[in-house]
């Protein structure tokens, strides 16, 4: 069976948003090492955010894609991962790991990878390294194509830790959220 990864795009879709040039690039590694990929454009489904994390089913990893514009991960993200909280299945979570994927125009990106890597462990599933970068203008990465090769690489590392079923040791956010009724 094929490995199914799903991407949950937390921005606002601008043609000039660097997360969407980096998500096209690492879905098309994906499919070069045939996973089946879908992608999950949450401002197209903004009113039906609560039924999304019903997808996570049938999903061996998921890549948490946003840019910061101004400041965190933006409403989107934070309604989907609000939605996992509430409606989604804990116990299939667990068996989920997640990547993140933070493009900044601004700055911000890596306490928005924090707070998206610490609300994943809160819900109890398991995390892999995704990237990260500032690309205050998305035509950066036509001048550099080295950009191209690290996120092939961020992809293939992605695949090999959702593939793998990277373990790791137990942290205090996944066993806290287990006691509070989860």
């Amino acid at each position: 069976m094929a490995m199914k990864i799903g991407i949950f795009y937390g921005g606002r879709g601008i043609i000039s948003d660097p997360t969407i040039y980096v998500i096209k690039k690492m879905t098309q590694v994906f499919e070069e090492l045939n996973v089946s990929v879908d992608r999950y454009d949450l401002y197209d489904h903004k009113n039906a955010i609560t039924t999304l994390p019903q997808t996570l089913k049938e999903l061996d990893g998921i890549i948490l894609a946003s840019t910061v514009e101004w400041h965190g991960v933006g409403g989107y993200m934070n309604s989907f991962l609000d939605a996992c909280w509430l409606y989604g299945d804990k116990e299939r979570i667990q068996n989920v790991y997640m990547a993140p994927v933070i493009m900044s125009t601004t700055y911000g990106e890596k306490d928005a990878e924090l707070d998206l890597i610490k609300a994943w462990t809160t819900l109890g599933g398991q995390c892999a390294d995704g990237i990260t970068g500032y690309i205050p203008d998305v035509a950066e990465f036509e001048i550099n194509k080295k950009y191209d090769e690290l996120i092939e690489k961020c992809a293939e590392n992605i695949y090999r830790a959702f593939n793998q079923k990277k373990q790791s040791l137990p942290i205090s956010t996944r066993e806290g959220s287990r006691k509070v009724g989860m």
